[in-house]
């Protein structure tokens, strides 16, 4: 990993029901204070709107019409400031309880792949990015944690 390079994070989820049910209240209610805490980690570049808005649902049928899809779109300076935040923060407690909400996973939920410094990726690099690792794997344009180096 070079300083030439930043890392772009693009993940999404099914919840139980949708945004408003009480069944899922307790992930929803803490989306504000824990983007918050992305925003104030090392490393944070840029993220788009808030996961329930409609910042994020635009060009959403580019994934999907079910509104409890969420999604989170991110960029960040270096991959081990994106896994500090994804895993050793209160993220990292919401993560490990996402059977509580979301529905069970099917499959890749997430792609990380290098950007520019200063470029700001849009939903359309992120669809193309999802197709290509569900189509092809990872490789050197798309990946997940797993193909990074270093610790969790």
């Amino acid at each position: 990993m070079t300083a030439d390079r930043h890392i772009a994070h693009f993940n999404w989820g099914t919840l139980k029901a949708p945004v408003g049910d009480p069944s899922v209240s307790g992930f929803v209610d803490a989306v504000d204070r824990v983007n918050g805490i992305a925003e104030r980690s090392p490393g944070f570049v840029w993220r788009m709107g808030d996961e329930g808005s409609a910042a994020i649902r635009i060009g959403w049928p580019l994934f999907t019409e079910d509104q409890r899809v969420i999604a989170s779109f991110s960029v960040w300076e270096r991959p081990e400031d994106l896994k500090s935040f994804v895993y050793k923060t209160v993220h990292g407690a919401f993560f490990r309880r996402r059977d509580e909400w979301f529905e069970p996973g099917t499959g890749m939920n997430y792609a990380l792949w290098w950007i520019a410094p200063g470029h700001i990726p849009d939903i359309t690099e992120a669809r193309a990015k999802v197709d290509q690792l569900l189509a092809d794997g990872p490789g050197d344009d798309v990946f997940t944690f797993g193909q990074l180096a270093g610790p969790a």
